[in-house]
């Protein structure tokens, strides 16, 4: 992927997809969007912390240091 510009679904994928709020956006997709802008930091999903979503934290990792 470091050939090609990431996109907000590129980030949206690994999210947990539970639009709860508790990152202080409407849904997955707007913190994504965050993300992507560098505005939010990847601890502000409180799901995406637990260890269940360990792989997908370390792949929005990986996206957003190719940024």
């Amino acid at each position: 992927m470091a050939d090609q510009e990431i996109s907000v679904f590129d980030i949206y994928e690994y999210l947990p997809h539970s639009n709860c709020g508790n990152c202080g956006e409407n849904n997955c997709i707007a913190f994504a969007q965050k993300l992507l802008e560098r505005k939010k930091t990847i601890g502000g999903c409180a799901p995406l912390r637990e260890d269940i979503f360990e792989n997908n934290r370390k792949k929005i990792q990986d996206l957003i240091k190719q940024l």
